[in-house]
C-alpha cells in the first residue's frame, strides 16, 4: 500500500481518524509545499499546529451532549510533545559529524613539525634539546 505525502504526514502526527481530522488536507499540503515535500519537516510543523489548536479547545457541547475528551487530548498532546522532542528529528543532530584530530601518527607528526603549535617537553621525549649545563646555550 502506497501512501500519499499527506497521508504520511497524517500518520506521523497521529491525525489519521477520517471521522475527526484535526487538520485539513489543505493545511498538510501547505506544510509540504513550504518544506519542499519533506515529510519529516512538514510533520514537525503540523504537530506544532495541532498542539496550538488543541490548546485553544477545552470543552465542547453538542446539542444535549457534553463531550469530555480532556484525557484523550492530554494523552495526544503528550505524544506530540515527545514526537517534537525526538532527537532523531533534530536537524542539528542529523547533520552533525564528529571529527577527532591529532590522534593519528600523521596528525601528530604534522603538529610536531608546525612551529606555530605549542610544544610540551617531557623528560622522556624532549621536543628541543635542552642545554646540559647553564652555560651551554
Amino acid at each position: 500500500m502506497s501512501l500519499t505525502l499527506i497521508q504520511e504526514v497524517r500518520l506521523l502526527v497521529g491525525d489519521n481518524d477520517p471521522s475527526l481530522p484535526i487538520l485539513s488536507d489543505q493545511e498538510y499540503q501547505y506544510f509540504l509545499d513550504k518544506n519542499q515535500s519533506n515529510v519529516r519537516r512538514a510533520s514537525l510543523q503540523a504537530a506544532q499546529t495541532i498542539l496550538y489548536k488543541l490548546s485553544m479547545k477545552t470543552r465542547q457541547t453538542v446539542d444535549i451532549f457534553d463531550l469530555h475528551g480532556q484525557q484523550a487530548a492530554q494523552n495526544y498532546i503528550q505524544a506530540l510533545k515527545l514526537y517534537l522532542k525526538s532527537p532523531e528529528l533534530n536537524p542539528v543532530f542529523n547533520g552533525a559529524q564528529g571529527y577527532v584530530g591529532g590522534i593519528s601518527r600523521e596528525d601528530m607528526q604534522a603538529n610536531d613539525s608546525n612551529a606555530d603549535n605549542n610544544v610540551i617537553e617531557t623528560p622522556l621525549n624532549p621536543a628541543h634539546k635542552s642545554p646540559k649545563t647553564l652555560f651551554d646555550v
